[in-house]
């Protein structure tokens, strides 16, 4: 961690010299991380619809009462990105994110790969891809023997917090939404619990480029941006509540300066969610996944306090 200052703050700039200063750290824990059992399932109908799934060893730690599953939606800026990055460290992230929750804190751990550019995807469909991921919980997952009662929560990166913002803000999901939201557990199932949202751009300013507007739709940047969707629902009446449900937004202190700013926005915009806001000490936008599993107490801070909120946020 020590050696990301220097690296600066653009995610361009940061991103090669981030993995290659983990690489070596990742590959000393290979055994480690691989010891996780994992399985690899179609959630939709196309071939870009793959989660790979990490079970626990041993029983989730107190006070889960439910079965707690982490779904975790990678970034990528729309154009990149892979359950398996098998061209850094071996092919071990985000495995090491899977085993990190899985190991320590007997969560499950789902790993989704969703539609890019290059599949089609264009707004909402990462909306859309969030709502099969749900879909596949509910109907698949919660049929398993021990998972017959699931708190559901999600931890978004950059672009897939943006997919996970559109799933919990637009009303062209509400039905979804609502399937699994409750104040209070009342029986088995899959009740929403909490979200994460880390290094997500709520909006974009001004700015106006191809990738932009091959996802959000020309002339619809703003509109289809978490605000601009937030802003939509507010004037509409319709700005989701969300009972039961915790929202974390975290950035890192390294991210993008823009992207603090917006998280702020976001954060005093939504006004009818339990919302809390923190920064990742000495972290870029790159490397909180990436230091996960490595043993390194400093590198794995930012874990053990999402285990806590997730712990807040359970099923009591």
């Amino acid at each position: 961690m020590d050696k990301l200052r220097p690296f600066g703050r653009g995610i361009e700039d940061v991103l090669l010299p981030t993995f290659a200063a983990y690489a070596h750290i990742l590959i000393a824990k290979e055994s480690e991380i691989r010891s996780t059992r994992h399985e690899t399932h179609k959630y939709g109908p196309t071939a870009r619809h793959q989660l790979d799934i990490y079970y626990p060893a041993n029983p989730p730690t107190a006070p889960f009462r439910a079965k707690p599953v982490l779904v975790f939606l990678y970034g990528g800026g729309f154009v990149s990105g892979e359950k398996v990055n098998e061209e850094f460290a071996h092919s071990l992230v985000f495995g090491n994110l899977g085993h990190f929750f899985a190991s320590k804190y007997g969560i499950t751990v789902i790993v989704a790969d969703y539609r890019l550019i290059s599949h089609g995807a264009k707004f909402p469909s990462g909306g859309e891809d969030v709502k099969l991921v749900v879909d596949w919980v509910v109907n698949t997952l919660s049929k398993k023997e021990g998972y017959e009662s699931i708190d559901l929560f999600f931890l978004g990166n950059s672009a897939g917090g943006i997919h996970l913002t559109t799933w919990l803000l637009s009303s062209l999901f509400r039905e979804s939404r609502e399937a699994i939201l409750a104040e209070e557990r009342k029986g088995e199932g899959v009740l929403l619990r909490g979200a994460i949202l880390l290094g997500v751009p709520y909006h974009w300013g001004e700015e106006d480029n191809s990738i932009l507007r091959a996802y959000l739709g020309d002339g619809k940047i703003w509109e289809n941006s978490s605000l601009g969707i937030l802003e939509k629902e507010k004037k509409n009446g319709t700005e989701p509540t969300l009972p039961g449900v915790k929202i974390n937004l975290l950035v890192s202190e390294l991210d993008p300066e823009f992207l603090s700013a917006s998280a702020q926005q976001f954060r005093t915009e939504w006004t009818t969610v339990d919302i809390s806001y923190g920064v990742l000490e000495g972290h870029n936008h790159i490397s909180p996944q990436l230091g996960l599993s490595t043993g390194i107490e400093k590198e794995e801070a930012w874990g053990v306090d999402v285990a806590e909120f997730l712990k807040s946020c359970a099923t009591k």
